[in-house]
């Protein structure tokens, strides 16, 4: 891995939004910042999202990258089916995994069903 290279979950962005010090301090050593398509429809479909977390949240997504699952990414889809039979990660999981694995990200978050699987690397922190 060239840099730091971040790939945020959701509760990452999350407690980044809220000003958690540790995931502020994890952007600003970052060299790269991304997250997954799935991560923003998890965010933006929060049941109780008010306007000014969704629009914080899209001025945030502008400033990243944000990967698509895209039909013809097949190192993408291997690598989903892969994670998901030998993890026994969920779907949503997967992908988000995946995604991270072959664009050379670390998966930042405090999830720790990541760390069932050991193809990538993972970022936890403390939550404030």
């Amino acid at each position: 891995m060239s840099g730091k290279r971040y790939l945020l979950d959701t509760n990452a962005i999350i407690q980044l939004l809220l000003g958690n010090p540790v995931l502020l301090a994890i952007v600003a050593e970052a060299d790269f910042l991304a997250t997954s398509v799935i991560c923003k429809l998890e965010f933006l479909s929060y049941s109780k999202l008010d306007e000014t977390s969704r629009v914080a949240f899209l001025e945030f997504l502008s400033r990243i990258i944000v990967y698509d699952v895209a039909n013809a990414d097949a190192a993408l889809a291997r690598e989903t089916v892969k994670m998901r039979m030998t993890c026994s990660l969920k779907l949503p999981d997967a992908i988000i995994a995946a995604t991270a694995l072959v664009n050379d990200c670390e998966i930042v978050t405090n999830d720790a069903h990541f760390q069932k699987q050991s193809r990538v690397a993972v970022k936890t922190y403390a939550l404030t």
